[in-house]
């Protein structure tokens, strides 16, 4: 769907969904331990929800986990479940439809319609009301401060780790071959990649040191270095209280000049323009690439293949910060993606169950039903460490309900099938990531002007950068473009509302 499309569905739902608004009052009430079923002896409540999956196939109406939740939640389920390839455009026809579920997942929060909807009160703001659910305030508080609108939170959180993000996987394997370290610096990493190019320790003829590629409108997986560069997340860092736009910071040409010399020299792929993720990932299996950006949960996933692929010796280790000029830095997450909406419609005392549904999928209980299934046929325990039947491990199927029930956990990006002592060694990276991790601090926040224009910005932008590394264009042509942006009032626009927006909402917390 493209872009003027996707606005007119979000506004066509605006006005269908004013229709359907209605009012309640009351006070709340404590939740009722976990089970949506309410009091004993009540029947189950019927819960309709629409959300994503990333499975190959959803479950089947009578799958044994989902029984399982709906037994132990005291519910019956009517879950519609969408692919990610069209998950937005039916998103936008149920709204505008006007027949909602009683949950809704809404995957991208900061879009201006549905905060636009939001406003008119289409949904629940559930601000107060969510503080009764306790599992569900062990969230951190940068997962609701990234969803709120005009201060008011308007659904459910899809938490996310916040810690554990993309970040070099490196063969380590290969660093004790060439008799190297994890590297700590960006100089370091740098180092490594040309020793991994000149030296290919698996004997790949064209071997780079580091695969990846780039986006349209960002860099892909190669945002790590920018943001090692400039030391922020996303496009904004803080400076004296107010967002500064990095992409004047002398730090963002520092960093093109940093990829223009790996491309150069061929320790990244000549291709990376074209690459798709799973292109790059393969040249990582195929033995011609010996690091690639990732979460530390795909660890035993890509050790897997590469041990599969005959190399048997294998290994991969995460690196949980670099450093440059401005610092170490590690990227640090949202805290969501998306968030559960409650429709107005619906009626409080079953919003109360509804809350009390997602805060059981938010229980340790819950949480291992979703992650890891049941107890004997899924997984057994070693200690803390859960182990996946060999069944289980080569059919991760079951862990749907992922898509809905999730409880904060700082390790949660380390995912499974890691062996203990190994975990344990992860978890310590995780920890030194968080000493050094820093936010974006303009996530969840929208202007008028750039839901209009940013995008075409952040298009033009991203074609001059994948240009200079390439060599196509020149480090003056970045020059040029910043001292034009900087004369443009319409960017510079944006970035005037993107402040007053970062002081709206820290004023409102």
């Amino acid at each position: 769907m493209d872009r003027k499309k996707a606005w007119l569905g979000w506004f066509t739902a605006i006005l269908a969904i004013t229709v359907i608004i209605s009012g309640c009052g009351g006070k709340n009430n404590a939740a009722n331990n976990g089970a949506a079923g309410g009091e004993s002896g009540q029947g189950p409540t019927d819960i309709s929800v629409l959300t994503i999956y990333y499975q190959k196939e959803p479950p089947a109406q009578d799958n044994r986990i989902l029984k399982e939740v709906e037994k132990r939640t005291n519910t019956k389920l009517d879950i519609t479940w969408v692919t990610p390839n069209n998950f937005n455009e039916k998103v936008n026809v149920t709204l505008a439809s006007g027949k909602l579920p009683d949950l809704m997942l809404v995957t991208d929060t900061s879009n201006a319609a549905f905060q636009n909807m939001a406003k008119q009160g289409a949904f629940w703001d559930l601000s107060e009301m969510i503080k009764e659910y306790p599992n569900l305030m062990k969230f951190p508080d940068i997962t609701f401060t990234n969803n709120l609108v005009e201060g008011k939170l308007y659904g459910v959180p899809r938490v996310r780790p916040t810690e554990g993000n993309a970040q070099p996987l490196i063969r380590t394997d290969w660093l004790q071959k060439l008799n190297l370290e994890v590297p700590k610096t960006m100089d370091e990493l740098y180092t490594v990649m040309k020793a991994f190019k000149e030296n290919a320790p698996d004997g790949q003829k064209d071997t780079v040191g580091l695969s990846g590629y780039v986006n349209q409108s960002d860099m892909g997986q190669f945002t790590f270095i920018q943001e090692a560069f400039t030391g922020t997340g996303g496009k904004y860092k803080v400076v004296d209280g107010k967002l500064v736009d990095t992409t004047f910071d002398p730090s963002m040409k520092q960093s093109l000049e940093w990829l223009q010399n790996a491309y150069n020299e061929g320790l990244i792929p000549k291709d990376f323009a074209l690459l798709k993720h799973d292109q790059a990932k393969d040249l990582v299996y195929a033995g011609k690439a010996g690091i690639f950006p990732d979460k530390p949960n795909q660890i035993p996933m890509m050790v897997k293949e590469l041990q599969a692929a005959g190399k048997v010796d294998a290994d991969l280790e995460w690196t949980p910060y670099l450093e440059s000029a401005n610092g170490k830095y590690a990227s640090k997450g949202t805290g969501h993606f998306g968030m559960f909406v409650i429709s107005k419609s619906v009626k409080e005392d079953k919003v109360k169950k509804l809350l009390a549904f997602l805060d059981y999928g938010a229980s340790d209980e819950g949480h291992e039903l979703a992650a890891y299934g049941m107890e004997g046929e899924d997984f057994t325990k070693d200690g803390d460490n859960y182990v996946l039947t060999e069944a289980a491990s080569k059919d991760l199927s079951f862990q749907f309900m992922q898509n809905i029930f999730m409880k904060y956990d700082k390790y949660g990006n380390l995912g499974t099938g890691l062996a203990a002592e190994k975990l344990e060694h992860e978890r310590t990276l995780i920890d030194q990531a968080a000493d050094a991790s820093v936010s974006n601090p303009s996530s969840g926040l929208i202007t008028e002007t750039g839901s209009k224009l940013g995008s075409d910005y952040d298009k033009k932008i991203q074609d001059l950068k994948t240009k200079v590394i390439m060599g196509k264009a020149s480090l003056e042509d970045w020059d040029a473009l910043v001292a034009e942006l900087q004369a443009d009032q319409t960017y510079q626009k944006i970035i005037l509302e993107m402040n007053e927006a970062y002081q709206a909402r820290n004023s409102a917390k």
